[in-house]
């Protein structure tokens, strides 16, 4: 099966298997009720006439399956394999409980490691190896590695000679600012992959592949891009909701 591939049968129920024994998080929205959250499995049953899972419910999500007679749940998780899935059922005259039935296919959605996000304004990556330490301004970012450039054209040619296709360097600090607060991620080792000029700006930019990162900062920067994933998610469904 291809990354973009389906999931269907028996491969279903080992997914909710997973999500369940793992406790994997669940991004849930209710598509037309302007509802999005996440929640966690809290059993499945693959014996009765139609296998079905449970969850436990967000605050917010009883609400909006009342308020909508007709609608779609939109269910999306990061699979074991570190790739995004996700899957929609159709729900009508809602009942009362969480138990929905397993979706007939589960779709893949992502490269493993490859879903870029757009930086937040201010996000930063200093390269504290080089003395002075370089600071660089993201332009995107995933799992498995980022994109940035320098701050200006002159200092683009103060950077040619440290910073070249191959290079390895250690003891980085990628630092998102937020509204609330700043995220510091310390990566401990990544590769400069490629090299050339940013075409909106014609400043040198540079992308990095993450060589080393311990399992408690990548956590933190996984955080940090679901985080980002529901706002754009929640800013999708309130251009698409129906003007009233």
């Amino acid at each position: 099966m291809d990354d973009y591939g389906k999931i269907r049968g028996a491969k279903v129920a080992q997914a909710f298997q997973y999500l369940l024994d793992r406790k994997i998080l669940i991004k849930i929205a209710v598509k037309g009720a302007s509802f999005e959250n996440v929640s966690v499995l809290t059993d499945i049953d693959l014996d009765s006439p139609t296998p079905r899972f449970c969850i436990d419910p967000p605050e917010g999500m009883r609400d909006a399956l009342q308020l909508k007679k007709k609608c779609a749940l939109y269910c999306e998780f990061n699979g074991e394999d570190k790739v995004l899935y996700n899957f929609s059922l159709a729900i009508e005259d809602w009942h009362g409980d969480f138990w929905f039935p397993l979706p007939a296919e589960i779709e893949r959605i992502q490269r493993r490691r490859n879903f870029r996000l757009q930086a937040p304004m201010g996000t930063v990556l200093t390269l504290r190896q080089l003395e002075p330490p370089v600071k660089l301004l993201v332009v995107d970012f995933s799992l498995g590695g980022l994109l940035c450039m320098v701050e200006s054209l002159r200092a683009g040619k103060d950077k040619r000679r440290q910073l070249f296709k191959g290079r390895t360097l250690n003891n980085i600090d990628l630092t998102f600012e937020e509204a609330e607060k700043t995220v510091l991620i310390r990566i401990r080792r990544a590769r400069i992959v490629r090299t050339g000029r940013n075409p909106n700006t014609n400043h040198e930019q540079y992308a990095f592949e993450f060589v080393a990162i311990d399992r408690a900062e990548e956590k933190k920067l996984t955080q940090v891009l679901y985080g980002m994933q529901r706002k754009l998610l929640r800013q999708r469904m309130s251009l698409e909701a129906p003007s009233r």
